[in-house]
C-alpha cells in the first residue's frame, strides 16, 4: 500500500511539475481535457468544437487587445498603443532619412550630368568650327583644345563626344524621375508622422482623463474615447517597407541613338 501511494504522489508530482512547464495553450488544452474528465456525461454534453472554439477564444482574449479587455483595462491600452506609436514613429525617422539621403544622391547625380552634357555642348560646338574652318582651308592638322589632331581622328572625338549625350539625357531623366518618387514618398511620410504626432496627443488626452477618474468604468465616455482612439490609430499607414530605387523608377524609355558624322556636322 505504501508502494503504491509513493507511485502515485511521483506521478502527482510530474504532472504538476509537466502543468508549470507547458506554454499556455498548452496548459490550456490540459484543463480542457480534466475538465472532459470531470464530466459525468463523459465530455459528450459539450460538442468538441465547441470546446475548441472556447479555447481558442480564452486565447485570444488572453493576448489581443480585444474590444472587451479594451473596456475593461483602458488605462494600458492605451498606453500600449503609445508604445506602438512610438515605434512607427521611429520607423518613420529612418525611412526619411533615407528619403533624404536618396535625394541628394539623385540631385548630384542630375546635377554632375547636366554639367558634362554642358560640356560636350561647348567641346561640340568649338570642334565642328574648328574641322569646318580646316577643311574650308584644307589645313590639316585641326587644332582642338590645344591638340593637333588629323582630319580623321577630329570625326572620331566629334562622334565619340555626341554620343555620350544619351547616356548622360538618360540619367538625367531616370533621376529626375526618382526624385519626384522620393518627393512624394517624403511628404507621405511627412503627413504620417504629423498623423502620428496628433493621435499620441489624443491618446494622452485620454489617458489623463482616465488617470484623473473623470471618466470612470462603466461610463459610456470609455466607449466613446477607445472608439475616438481606434478610428485614429485606423487612419494611419502600415506600410513602413523601404522599397528599391528600381521599385520607385517610373520606366525608362529613353533610346540610345547613334549618330554619324554627317548629322552631328548638320546640327
Amino acid at each position: 500500500m505504501k508502494d503504491a501511494l509513493t507511485i502515485l504522489g511521483a506521478i502527482a508530482v510530474a504532472v504538476v511539475v509537466c502543468f508549470v512547464i507547458a506554454s499556455r495553450e498548452q496548459r490550456e488544452a490540459m484543463l480542457d481535457k480534466v475538465a472532459v474528465l470531470g464530466d459525468s456525461s463523459g465530455g459528450e454534453k459539450t460538442p468538441r468544437i465547441v470546446r475548441e472554439q472556447q479555447r481558442k477564444e480564452r486565447i485570444r482574449q488572453n493576448t489581443e487587445w480585444t474590444p472587451e479587455n479594451q473596456a475593461l483595462h483602458p488605462i494600458e491600452y492605451c498606453q500600449a498603443q503609445l508604445e506602438k506609436l512610438a515605434e512607427h514613429a521611429s520607423k518613420l525617422d529612418v525611412q526619411a532619412h533615407k528619403y533624404a539621403v536618396a535625394k541628394n544622391q539623385a540631385t548630384r547625380a542630375v546635377s554632375d550630368a547636366e554639367a558634362q552634357l554642358a560640356d560636350i555642348a561647348k567641346f561640340l560646338e568649338e570642334a565642328k568650327r574648328s574641322y569646318r574652318e580646316a577643311a574650308a582651308s584644307g589645313k590639316w592638322p585641326v587644332t582642338i583644345r590645344g591638340f593637333a589632331i588629323s582630319k580623321e581622328k577630329a570625326e572620331e572625338k566629334i562622334v565619340a563626344a555626341a554620343e555620350k549625350r544619351p547616356n548622360l539625357q538618360s540619367t538625367i531623366a531616370r533621376n529626375k524621375a526618382l526624385l519626384v518618387q522620393l518627393e512624394k514618398k517624403s511628404v507621405r511620410v511627412s503627413e504620417e508622422r504629423r498623423n502620428i504626432v496628433k493621435t499620441k496627443e489624443r491618446i494622452q488626452m485620454v489617458l489623463n482623463d482616465l488617470n484623473l477618474k473623470k471618466v470612470v468604468e462603466g461610463d459610456e465616455g470609455i466607449a466613446d474615447a477607445l472608439n475616438a482612439i481606434n478610428d485614429s490609430l485606423g487612419s494611419l499607414g502600415t506600410n513602413y517597407e523601404d522599397p528599391s530605387v528600381d521599385d520607385l523608377l517610373a520606366p525608362d524609355k529613353a533610346s540610345k541613338i547613334k549618330m554619324s558624322f554627317d548629322e552631328i556636322m548638320a546640327e
